[in-house]
Parts: C-alpha cells; sequence; structure tokens
C-alpha cells in the first residue's frame, strides 16, 4: 500500500548545482529522504494518526515532485495522501488527488474504492461552494464563491500558487483577489481591480460541480511570478 523507493539519488534529474542558494551535494541529501517521509507515513496511518501521516506523506509529494522522481513514485505519494483523506472521510478531496494521476492502477484502485462513497453525498445544487486546482507542492489553487446580495450576485476569493525548482526550500509564490462578479446562466467576468496593483478581468465559467477560470493577462492581476488564474477547478466542497 506504501511502497518505498530505494536509490532515490540515482533518479534526481534536477541539477541542483544550477541554484546559488543549494548546492548539488544538498540537493542530494534532500532526496534521499523521501522513503524516509513514505515510511514516517506508513507507521502513523497504521497506528490511525491520520492527521500526522498526511504529513508526512506530504513531504514525500513535495520532494518526489522537486527531485523529479518521475510517474509512479508520484502516483504512489498521491494515493498514500488519499488514503487518509479517505479513512477522515474526505472523499472528493480524495478523489481531486486521485485524479491527478488517474490512470495509474493504484488510483484506478483506490477510486473505485470511493465509488460508493461518492455517489451517497448529497449533490450540489447552487455555485457556492470551495472549487480545487493542483498547483504543485501539495497546494490547491482555490476559487471560493459565496452568495451576494440577490440570486446572480456573488463573492469570489481566490488564492493561487506556483513552485518554482526552488519551491520545495523556499516555498511558493502567491497570488489572490477578492471580488464580486455576476454570473448569468453560470457565466460572469470577475473584474480585480485594486489601484495600480491589479486591473484584469478574469472569466468564469461554473456549474455546481465545475468552474472555469480564464485570464489572458494574469501579470495585470497583480499576482506573484508565474501565478495565474486559469483553467479547470474541481468542486471539493
Amino acid at each position: 500500500m506504501f511502497p518505498v523507493r530505494s536509490g532515490i539519488c540515482a533518479l534526481l534529474v534536477i541539477s541542483f548545482s544550477a541554484q546559488a542558494e543549494i548546492s548539488e551535494q544538498e540537493g542530494k541529501e534532500a532526496c534521499a529522504k523521501v522513503p524516509q517521509y513514505a515510511r514516517n507515513g506508513e507507521q502513523a496511518y497504521k497506528a490511525k494518526n491520520y492527521a500526522k501521516a498526511y504529513d508526512a506523506f506530504a513531504d514525500q509529494v513535495i520532494w518526489s515532485e522537486s527531485c523529479g522522481l518521475g510517474d509512479t513514485a508520484l502516483a504512489t505519494a498521491y494515493n498514500n495522501i488519499a488514503l487518509t483523506l479517505i479513512r477522515q472521510k474526505e472523499y472528493r478531496q480524495a478523489q481531486a488527488w486521485l485524479k491527478l494521476m488517474p490512470n495509474d492502477p493504484k488510483s484506478v484502485y483506490n477510486l473505485g474504492l470511493i465509488k460508493d462513497k461518492l455517489a451517497a453525498l448529497p449533490k450540489f445544487t447552487s455555485l457556492t461552494g470551495e472549487y480545487w486546482q493542483y498547483a504543485g507542492g501539495t497546494a490547491w489553487n482555490t476559487l471560493t464563491l459565496k452568495a451576494g446580495k440577490t440570486a446572480d450576485e456573488y463573492q469570489a476569493d481566490y488564492m493561487g500558487y506556483y513552485f518554482g525548482l526552488m519551491g520545495a526550500w523556499m516555498g511558493p509564490n502567491t497570488g489572490e483577489f477578492s471580488a464580486p462578479v455576476r454570473l448569468k446562466q453560470g457565466k460572469g467576468v470577475i473584474a480585480v481591480r485594486d489601484g495600480a496593483i491589479a486591473n484584469c478581468d478574469i472569466a468564469l465559467s461554473v456549474t455546481p460541480d465545475v468552474a472555469e477560470l480564464k485570464t489572458d493577462q494574469p501579470e495585470e492581476c497583480g499576482f506573484g511570478h508565474n501565478v495565474d488564474a486559469n483553467g479547470e477547478f474541481v468542486r471539493i466542497k
């Protein structure tokens, strides 16, 4: 259930020596810790300490991504996090993790395990809620829609992330906005305005299950470097 890979340093594909802050040796040492993160997570999982297991598996994910360990290692790490969420009955969040690599045999199996659980959950009937898009480094770009004063008015709150090559050490770049939006048949434009900092329009198309954002000039939104608000988001609550 929680495979641990050996020989991780040999699989390192990112040259940390290209980064002035981190030496190649430091990079290899960091990547060599991935199997221990997996073992720590497995131990906590078996002890039914799922919050602690999640944290350990999150380290497994972050460093598996940063060290370029490949699809099999990533699918294992994503599935490990999903299993902790399943145990905590967070089935929609677990599904979001499993659908990052849906064709991996582990993902297929675990998606099958929660199929009935997901079907039994109440259906979303309004547009208000939280929508997720994976940003890497265990972070999810998050769009939250809240009801406004009238039936077609909403408040859109967004938090976005970008993980660069140094993201595992330095953390992500971030960007956010909070703005009203009027929706007609699930479509509208979020006008992000904040004086000289932000001046952009973000197209929003949303159903009770999926949201899509599109902006052609994210740099005009005042976001951090390489942060944007584009693509599909899945509803998780």
